[in-house]
């Protein structure tokens, strides 16, 4: 039996590892999916560390991608190809599109020809241990590996027969499975409509109709940011115009789906999109807080005007439980590709705001 406090303790490093880690790819929610699969069909409740075969991880790899090779049908035009990582298509997908065009129409099938499934699953292994299993426990620019032994071969890249879970991983993985499952999920669905926005357009699903989360209408509110910004990037701090400019939430949209005024900020695109939904390392919340107490009572009353709702001692304790959530040591977005560990000054920042 693992103790309590270690399985809180795991499903909160699920948790950054969702909100902190690096996503270019698919492949990351992959890996985690197989290993909570495996645990169910090869696990026991025992709190040991125990071996996963990484062929094993392979072919659930081949189970989850196999439907990914067709075309998704947006409800508006042709169907199209959803992108599952930032630059071209992934080798799995490229790999089981080949088998698909050869005549092969189901997985089963394809397992049937044992001697082209193996040599399958023997390039998607290696393309699981060069990518998701090598950068997982990436998070900012520092590694945090607790699901796995992190060892010498896993981080150059090599080919591994096996990897070993840590103590407590696979009962924990069996106790939460559908909590760890529908996280997963959840966060791949939210990268494949922020990358392919421009297929998907906004489609208003169930929960947005339910729970209130579909996002206001942003560029109405560029002309006052880009006014109390001084036409500036909030995170570089360049100059930009306005095609250049995007409206961000400075705590992202994914940890708290609610629009207040004071949380919007104006960036460049490109520092939009590296931010992603990572928390903003402390210069940028000194200068946040900075920003919204200097230009209070213009902004309120321009929200009032632009009819935004707004609340600035409930913005600040949002920042407050998603910084609190988060924890010192942390990893926080700086800039491009840079993250540095959350220090305690946070704290004293938002409580003198």
């Amino acid at each position: 039996m693992v103790p309590a406090e270690e399985q809180v303790a795991f499903l909160h490093n699920v948790q950054r590892l969702l909100v902190e880690g690096q996503f270019t790819a698919t492949y990351k929610f992959a890996l985690v999916l197989a290993l909570a699969d495996l645990a169910i069909e090869q696990g026991s409740d025992n709190a040991e560390a125990e071996e996963v075969s990484t062929s094993a991880i392979a072919e659930k790899f081949i189970q989850y991608y196999w439907r990914h090779i067709k075309p998704f049908a947006t409800g508006h035009g042709e169907p199209v190809m959803l992108r599952q990582n930032l630059g071209n298509s992934p080798a799995i997908i490229s790999e089981l599109t080949v088998a698909a065009k050869s005549g092969v129409t189901t997985l089963a099938e394809l397992k049937k020809d044992s001697r082209r499934w193996k040599s399958i699953v023997t390039r998607v292994r290696q393309t699981v241990c060069n990518q998701p299993l090598r950068y997982l426990p990436t998070m900012g620019s520092t590694r945090h590996s607790f699901l796995y032994d992190d060892s010498t071969d896993i981080q150059a890249g090599k080919v591994v027969e096996k990897i070993r879970l840590e103590p407590g991983v696979m009962f924990c993985l069996r106790r939460f499975y559908d909590l760890v499952t529908d996280l997963v999920r959840g966060a791949w669905v939210r990268y494949a409509r922020r990358y392919n926005a421009d297929v998907l357009g906004s489609p208003t699903d169930l929960d947005e109709f339910l729970f209130g989360s579909e996002r206001a209408v942003l560029q109405a509110y560029v002309p006052l940011l880009r006014e109390v910004q001084e036409s500036r990037c909030f995170y570089c701090e360049r100059e930009m115009t306005s095609e250049q400019a995007h409206v961000d939430h400075f705590i992202p949209w994914s940890l708290y789906p609610v629009d207040l005024g004071h949380n919007f900020v104006l960036a460049h695109g490109t520092c939009n999109s590296a931010k992603a939904d990572h928390l903003a390392a402390v210069p940028h919340l000194s200068r946040w807080i900075q920003r919204n107490l200097t230009a209070g009572a213009h902004l309120e009353a321009e929200f009032d005007r632009l009819r935004l709702l707004h609340n600035w001692s409930a913005s600040t304790r949002v920042a407050h439980w998603a910084y609190g959530r988060a924890g010192i040591g942390a990893m926080t977005w700086n800039r491009k590709s840079d993250f540095e560990a959350l220090p305690a000054e946070w704290i004293h920042l938002l409580r003198a705001a």
